[in-house]
């Protein structure tokens, strides 16, 4: 049994941007994009706002006994509002302060404003930043990968992931990039749709066509759906043999998405946008809104992740991590928690994003054959070179 106690000495957060690199987009629908400012854009027919440069906030902690650790939060627009709120808020309340294990960290942080109403958002975001790096510094303090502290049997040695966007202008330069990563070993894919369902079909029947050895498909609508075309896209999906069906319908909706829950056709995956055990409670009860469970370590942390992942195992509700904008870090931590999640589904995988940090970090993590295997390294098994990491420091 690995000690889980510890004292925080000293915590430092950092907003990056990465200039010099593509948007979370790269070149997907490029005709489409509009540039709301210098800093944001949006992609024809979607809702979310995204950077136009890649973004996001990390931590340093180091605790009293000299074990240092990393954390990421998955908070691509304004990152440095959770910088704000280390330096401002966290600092002060946790610095020099013994803690049992990261779960009463976690507690005790949001307890401390649940009665303001910051049950969700930047300040969760930045409980779950805190939270990895917490677990990854007593990852290298016991010697020990990360998920072998979770005190669950048996993780899974190897992860084998499917290609989360295909992020070309064209359809033909998409089905030509998707065999690239058919060639390199990539198991399954999954495509981004508009809700548009006959455009939407469309492109899926022209994917699917042309490009042969895929094990799993899936479907993102990112939220744009009615609930109309939802329950034909659905069925349609389902005909198709997606394996699940994502963000169809407003976050908000948890009516409409059980009631589609109930409808033939591909399964329904939800849970990025969640941060709580609180939160995913009345859409995993019966009858529940989704399918497949998704939390996103980013936003929920790794206690809290592991907290919903035995409420969503005990209604029978397989999860698999969502993995977003983050960087390598993010990744890590994403995949630690994939080694203890449902073997049912491929894990997500953001392709080059992951390798953003370059010589600024160096990861334990290598993508080979279309799949992840586990490392020897301590903690998250990621090295980061403090002095590289200085050209990206947004001051």
């Amino acid at each position: 049994m690995h000690k889980l106690n510890f004292n925080i000495k000293n915590i430092d957060a950092y907003h990056l941007k990465f200039s010099n690199e593509k948007s979370y987009w790269e070149e997907y629908r490029t005709t489409e994009k509009e540039n709301f400012s210098d800093r944001f854009e949006f992609r024809s027919g979607w809702q979310t706002v995204y950077a136009t440069k890649v973004e996001t906030a990390v931590l340093k902690v180091e605790l009293t006994d000299g074990s240092v650790g990393w954390g990421e939060t998955n908070c691509p627009i304004g990152p440095e509002v959770t910088k704000v709120i280390v330096d401002g808020i966290i600092k002060q309340m946790v610095e020099g302060k013994e803690f049992q294990n990261p779960y009463e960290l976690w507690n005790f942080l949001y307890d401390s404003q649940r009665g303001r109403g910051y049950s969700s958002g930047y300040w969760l975001d930045t409980l779950a930043m805190l939270d990895i790096g917490i677990w990854d510094a007593l990852g290298n303090r016991e010697k020990t990968p990360l998920c072998f502290l979770f005190d669950i049997q048996s993780p899974k040695k190897e992860i084998p992931v499917y290609l989360s966007g295909i992020r070309k202008s064209t359809i033909t330069e998409r089905i030509n990039e998707a065999k690239k990563w058919v060639d390199s070993g990539i198991q399954g894919f999954k495509i981004f749709l508009t809700g548009n369902i006959e455009n939407d079909l469309a492109e899926l029947d022209i994917l699917q066509s042309n490009i042969s050895n895929v094990v799993e498909w899936m479907v993102d609508n990112l939220w744009m759906a009615d609930y109309e075309a939802a329950v034909k896209a659905k069925l349609e999906f389902g005909n198709r043999g997606i394996s699940f069906y994502e963000c169809p319908l407003q976050p908000e909706n948890i009516s409409g998405h059980k009631l589609l829950v109930k409808e033939p056709g591909s399964p329904i995956a939800i849970g990025e946008h969640f941060r709580t055990h609180y939160q995913i409670e009345s859409w995993i009860d019966s009858p529940r809104a989704l399918d497949v469970y998704q939390p996103d370590i980013g936003r929920t942390g790794i206690s809290d992740f592991l907290v919903q992942r035995n409420m969503a195992y005990e209604k029978n509700i397989p999860v698999t991590p969502h993995m977003g904008n983050g960087i390598s870090i993010f990744q890590a931590a994403t995949l630690h928690c994939a080694a203890v999640s449902s073997p049912r589904y491929l894990q997500e995988f953001q392709g080059g994003l992951a390798s953003i940090l370059q010589d600024s970090a160096t990861t334990m993590w290598k993508y080979s054959g279309g799949k992840f295997t586990l490392p020897d390294a301590p903690g998250l098994g990621i090295a980061v070179n403090e002095n590289k990491l200085q050209p990206y420091i947004v001051n």
